[in-house]
């Protein structure tokens, strides 16, 4: 039986679309989502967004659970959660970029990525 959708799934859905906006926040760090907001959806951003929010929700739930913050508000989960979204995805970013230096690829050029991502971020 198909239950319809009632007040009561209202701190999901908060904390779902808090995953959403920090999946969206890092695609914008991680320079898929240019300045002037367009993107270009590929399988990798399509990837990285599904990490993104799996990582938000499963991480964010487990950590609200472990450190025992069920008591608090839920808009206060779901900032639990979008940093979660945030900094899973720059540890994927650096995952990465350890895997781009041991398949050989000169730091140099790994720098310069960096340099052009952080002046991205911050135009």
């Amino acid at each position: 039986m198909n239950d319809p959708i009632s007040i009561k799934s209202l701190p999901l859905l908060l904390k779902i679309i808090a995953a959403v906006v920090g999946a969206i926040f890092a695609l914008t760090l991680s320079g898929d989502i240019d300045t002037e907001g367009r993107i270009k959806i590929t399988l990798g951003v399509i990837m990285k967004f599904t990490f993104s929010v799996a990582i938000s929700l499963y991480g964010g739930s487990a950590f609200i659970e472990w450190q025992q913050l069920q008591h608090y508000s839920h808009m206060t989960q779901g900032f639990v959660m979008l940093i979660f979204a945030i900094f899973g995805m720059l540890l994927i970013g650096i995952w990465y970029q350890s895997i781009q230096l041991l398949k050989g690829k000169p730091l140099n050029e790994l720098i310069i990525e960096i340099k052009l991502a952080f002046k991205a971020m911050f135009k």
